[in-house]
């Protein structure tokens, strides 16, 4: 089986849905592809914030997942929806 490459897609307020333009592969997840209701923390922290704090960190909630993108054979769409971390998620 050829791997898949994961592509993050952003759901907003409204609905629509932008192309986050990031792709990871299973071993981003663990080897795992994130289902509904997963929750991803976002690997990337603005430069010069510390990562430690959870308020500089931000949370994806996968709420769909679209096989075949775009005729793109092996792609996987991950469409999340995102917020800031906060005191909660500290321990992650």
């Amino acid at each position: 089986m050829k791997d898949i490459t994961i592509r993050v897609c952003f759901r907003d307020a409204s609905g629509a849905i932008t192309d986050g333009q990031q792709d990871f592969e299973l071993t981003d997840f663990a080897g795992f592809l994130p289902a509904i209701g997963d929750q991803v923390l976002e690997p990337g922290v603005l430069q010069g914030l510390d990562r430690h704090k959870p308020e500089n960190r931000t949370v994806w909630t996968v709420v769909g997942r679209v096989f075949n993108p775009k005729d793109l054979p092996n792609y996987v769409c991950l469409v999340v929806e995102t917020r800031t971390g906060s005191e909660a998620d500290a321990w992650i």
